[in-house]
């Protein structure tokens, strides 16, 4: 992890649902970090809305930075 002004960032990779917005899969370090879907790809719920997913392309990727 780079540290900046004493601070420690890491880099987390978020799966969206694209009609809510929201998380689509309950956060998870080690899912997150490997930077792919998990084994339950498509169709699965939506951990915010509880819509079903049945393709890929309702999903959107995005990085986060914590502190």
């Amino acid at each position: 992890m780079p540290r900046q002004s004493g601070y420690a960032y890491s880099r987390m990779i978020v799966v969206i649902h694209r009609a809510c917005n929201g998380p689509a899969l309950e956060p998870d370090e080690a899912v997150a970090e490997r930077c792919a879907l998990p084994a339950a790809a498509p169709p699965f719920t939506c951990f915010t809305c509880l819509d079903e997913i049945v393709d890929e392309s309702e999903l959107r990727l995005s990085e986060e930075i914590r502190m």
